[in-house]
């Protein structure tokens, strides 16, 4: 059984929920190997295979919260836009969603309306495994719509670092700008960078 068990973790990439677990002979074998060490228990229901400890906390936190999408500070790091570390991960969820977020490490969560949340999602690939995140786009308007909470100094850093890359799709940034309510906010600061 328990090497059955290690092949459910391994076709899993290191990961098991409850969920996959059917029988109390795995569960069994499970806390033996949680005793030994062999499993790490992540958070209630959720365990990784020791010898796949992720390095990268992004994919720890996307295991964790399934339909979270990356934002604010950790969507900025991600696609280099800001400088700034933040003491915690931002991700978005449905505003139908509750869950509660884990302890380690630090997550912040904000809740959105389905048409906001939807808005500007795209997948990003770290150390080969596809996390969800805002794209460029989006995160910058994600700093002009909430320069107020993150600092002006913040969001002038974003939509500088983004009007020298040299993949910005400045359209599809007014589009979201638009949809957001922005557009009269963000059109005098990328004036003043052209």
């Amino acid at each position: 059984m328990k090497k059955y068990l290690e092949k459910l973790f391994e076709e899993n990439d290191g990961y098991l929920t409850a969920e996959k677990m059917r029988g109390s002979t795995l569960r069994y074998h499970l806390n033996k190997m949680i005793a030994s060490g062999e499993v790490i228990k992540v958070r209630h229901g959720l365990y990784l295979l020791s010898r796949h400890q992720v390095f990268d906390e992004r994919i720890l936190i996307a295991e964790m919260i399934p339909g979270g999408i990356f934002c604010l500070f950790t969507a900025w790091q991600l696609h280099e836009l800001t400088t700034t570390v933040s003491h915690q991960y931002h991700v978005a969820l449905p505003r139908t969603t509750k869950i509660k977020p884990p302890a380690q490490p630090p997550v912040a969560l904000y809740y959105l309306s389905d048409a906001v949340y939807r808005l500007g999602v795209s997948e990003f690939q770290i150390d080969g495994k596809a996390i969800n995140c805002y794209n460029k786009e989006r995160s910058v308007c994600d700093a002009v719509k909430f320069r107020n909470k993150t600092g002006e100094d913040i969001m002038q850093e974003v939509l500088k670092n983004y009007m020298n890359s040299n993949n910005r799709n400045l359209d599809q940034l007014l589009k979201y700008a638009k949809t957001l309510r922005i557009e009269k906010v963000i059109m005098p600061y990328i004036k003043s960078l052209i």
